[in-house]
């Protein structure tokens, strides 16, 4: 799928792929889809993270943020998959030297991402529930807090305490003076 996606998004191929040994890398079929494709395929030895430096590097990155905005916030280590999806989200929509101050989004796609849909995360927020799901005495709106952004929609993703759900709404008003 990335692949493909590479070659339709950005009209590049993958040349070569230097992942560690998990399991799902050092499969024959793995192999031999590489070898079909003229992919290169090499593995770093194990137990060596320096051989995959930059990587190693982003993902202590994404977990430091992750750590403190679920400190910050006091939410359960439940929301580390929430979490690390907002960090990385973010990380794409911020300036970095590597790419002379681009985004990865903008180095990506070649238009440069807005930030005006950005809020604060644990943010409360209201959402509205829709008509099919209430009847006409039911409250309209949900309290929930802001726990994320949608990958493929431009929705937020926001977990509403009293389900324990995280659901996807484009219909949110922000408590923008609650701290």
């Amino acid at each position: 799928e990335f692949k493909v996606l590479v070659k339709k998004q950005n009209d590049c191929y993958i040349k070569i792929l230097l992942p560690d040994q998990g399991g799902e890398y050092t499969l024959d079929a793995f192999e031999n889809y590489c070898k079909e494709h003229g992919i290169k395929h090499q593995t770093t030895p194990s137990y060596t993270l320096q051989l995959n430096g930059v990587a190693e590097r982003k993902n202590h990155t994404i977990l430091d943020m992750a750590r403190s905005m679920l400190k910050g916030k006091g939410l359960p280590k439940q929301f580390w998959v929430e979490v690390v999806s907002c960090d990385v989200y973010l990380l794409n929509r911020c300036p970095t030297r590597s790419l002379h101050s681009m985004t990865p989004e903008e180095a990506w796609s070649s238009y440069k991402p807005s930030g005006n849909h950005l809020r604060i995360f644990g943010r409360g927020a209201y959402t509205k529930i829709p008509e099919a799901r209430r009847t006409k005495l039911d409250d309209k709106e949900e309290k929930c807090i802001l726990v994320g952004y949608g990958d493929r929609t431009m929705r937020d993703k926001l977990y509403n305490p009293i389900t324990r759900k995280v659901i996807m709404s484009r219909d949110v008003i922000f408590e923008e003076k609650e701290a």
